[in-house]
Formats: C-alpha cells, structure tokens, sequence
C-alpha cells in the first residue's frame, strides 16, 4: 500500500451507504416503464461517485451492483442503449477492481445479456459478438463459477438466435459449440443444460423455415437425446415438444410433407413419454390438426384420416382437456370439407358426426358451436 493511502474500513460508512441507497431507489424507480430514464442517469452518476470514494465497502458494493443491475433492465425495457452500455461498463470496471468477488461478476454477465442483444439491434453484430467475446474471455477465467456459466450459456443462446436471423451462420455454429463446450463442462447444471437446448431450438426454429427438412430434422434429435440424458428436466421436454410441433408446422406449410410426419411420430414418441406433462399433449393434437390440414390441401386424404383417427382417440382419452378438444373439432371440420370436395360424402357425414358428438357432450363450449356453425355453413 502506498504511504498515506486511504484504509477504508467496512461497515463505517452508512452515510454513504444510505445516499447510495437512495440513488438505487431513483434508478428503480425512475426506470420503469412510465419513469424518467434521464433522473435514473443521474442517479446512478451519484452511485457511481460514492462507490470510487469508498470502494472497500462491502455493503456499498452490493448496492451499486444492484443499481447497475436496474440501470441495465431499464435501459432494456426503453430501447436506451446507453444505460445499458453505462451499466456494463460499470460492472466490467467492479469486475476488474474485485476479482475474486463473484457478486460483480455474475451481474456484469446478465448486463452483458442484456447488451448483446441490444447491439444486434443498434449497430449489428460485430458489436454483440465483441461484448459476448469479452464475457466468454471472463468464464474461460472461472471455469467453477457454475452460475456464471449458466449466464453465459443464455447469452450463447441468444447469440444463436441473432446471428441466424442476421445472416451469419459461422457465429451460430460458434456458439452452439460454446454451448455444449459449456455443457460438457458443467453437465450437472440445470441452466446449462437448459440453455444449450435453448440454443439448439433457435437453430431448429431457423431451419424448419429455411433450409433442407434433414438439417432441422438434426437439431430436434438433438433436442430429443438431451431429453432422454436428463428425464426429469421437464423443460427439456417442453423444448423438445416446441422444436417438433415447429418442424411439423414449418416443413407441412413448406410441402415437405413426408418430413412433417416424421416429425409428428417423434412427438407422439415424446408424449408418450413418463409423467408427461399437459403441455406435450396438447402440442401433439395442435400438430395434427396443423399436418391434417397440410395433408388435405396436398389432398392425401388417406394419410389424414389417419392422424385425425389418431387425434380423435386422443380427445377421447383426455375429454377434459378444451385444447385437444378444439383441435380435434377444427380438423373435422377442415376434413368434412374436403371429403365433400372429393365427393366422398359418406366418410365427410361420419367426420361430420365427430363434431356433433363433441357438441353433445361439451354443450356450453363456444368454440365447437362455432366451428359447427362454420361448417354447416360451408356446407350449404
């Protein structure tokens, strides 16, 4: 320590710490949605201050995180780029003043969440991949922080997502093997594993709409293998029945017809999984009704009678449940009509009777009388 330097000793300064509290309730306060973000500034300005004149105040520490932390969200919520900018640079600044410290450390992580997505917004994305180069840089630097690296596999995720939609497939690939590096790493971590998975969805999301079936067919099996390493992590699975529920969408809507059924069977495959959550459910039945339509406008009548024989036993199976129900409703709908169409009045009459049926029993649901309605309005 260099002759005459200031000690500061914890717990001596509440003077300091109340006025940087204070100025912590500005920046919360004024940085909700109908705040005004200048007076937060300058609250945080005042925190700033009072943190360099005491900067071995434990408490003091805390609170200015804290205020950093609420800068950052404001800034984010208002699309103000500098208070999110103002706060990271704050908390790289702790970071660096406080290294061993991990309080710092994890907040400037969830800044720089926060600061890549809106620099992918405001100056593209050389400036989100310098901001997430600088928080890769610090995880590789404490590889046992199991929460910073939970962080830093969400911003991985996001990165995914961003570059994809901005052209850049090399830096998603990048950070997809950030994300199973991480997961490799750090494989008994829920977070981790969640936002690796996370990622994989982006890219599944991305190619079902754009490229080869095989290459978002890829992605969803990687979904599906995650599932079954962790079963009892149910938001993988949720993630999963997302990614096949997309695919199925995506390729039916693209004609890739054959694709989409395949991806159907894997959902059915997850929902029939143990202790299957109502989520998987109801997203297999809204997958039917969407590849039944896909089928009939194609129209392959065999192949989606099929599914809408496979949805009808599942609304039977889960009566109770009003989203199976309206899917099922809505593809008999959709399949009277084009066997109408095709003249094949018998089999249409017999759909047509599915529909009555769940009339029947389900009197006060809105919903099927207006799809009855419908159809026999179409039908006239």
């Amino acid at each position: 320590m260099k002759p005459g330097a200031q000690v500061t000793m914890p717990g001596r300064n509440q003077g300091a710490i109340d006025a940087a509290r204070h100025a912590a309730a500005i920046i919360a306060t004024e940085g909700k949605p109908q705040g005004n973000l200048d007076a937060a500034h300058v609250a945080f300005g005042t925190l700033k201050s009072i943190t360099d004149q005491f900067p071995g105040e434990p408490e003091l520490i805390r609170v200015a995180v804290c205020g950093a932390v609420r800068l950052a969200a404001a800034g984010r919520a208002s699309h103000d780029i500098d208070a999110v900018r103002c706060a990271y640079t704050f908390l790289g600044d702790l970071v660096t003043r406080l290294p061993a410290d991990p309080l710092p450390r994890r907040a400037f992580a969830e800044a720089s969440v926060d600061l890549i997505s809106a620099e992918a917004r405001v100056s593209g994305l050389s400036g989100a991949l310098d901001v997430y180069g600088n928080l890769s840089a610090l995880g590789k630097a404490h590889r046992d922080d199991s929460d910073f690296a939970g962080i830093q596999a969400k911003a991985a995720a996001n990165l995914v997502a961003l570059s994809l939609e901005l052209g850049s497939r090399g830096d998603a690939r990048r950070a997809l093997a950030d994300l199973a590096g991480l997961e490799a790493a750090q494989p008994s971590i829920p977070m981790v594993r969640q936002q690796h998975a996370r990622g994989v969805f982006n890219r599944l999301a991305h190619a079902a709409h754009q490229d080869p079936p095989g290459d978002a067919r890829a992605a969803l099996d990687t979904l599906i293998a995650a599932v079954h390493r962790a079963p009892d992590h149910y938001e993988l699975l949720d993630l999963a029945a997302e990614g096949a529920f997309t695919l199925v969408t995506a390729l039916g809507s693209r004609g890739h017809l054959t694709a989409a059924h395949d991806a159907y069977d894997a959902l059915g495959a997850l929902s029939r999984l143990p202790d299957i959550g109502p989520g998987a459910l109801s997203r297999l039945a809204d997958a039917a009704f969407n590849l039944i339509t896909d089928l009939c406008q194609s129209d392959n009548l065999a192949a989606a009678q099929l599914i809408y024989d496979e949805l009808t036993a599942m609304s039977v199976a889960n009566d109770d449940d009003p989203a199976i129900r309206l899917a099922q409703a809505k593809a008999a709908a959709n399949l009277a009509l084009t066997l109408r169409q095709a003249n094949e009045d018998a089999a249409a009459s017999i759909v047509a009777e599915d529909l009555q049926a769940l009339l029947l029993g389900h009197p006060d649901d809105q919903e099927l009388y207006q799809i009855a309605a419908f159809l026999d309005a179409a039908s006239d």
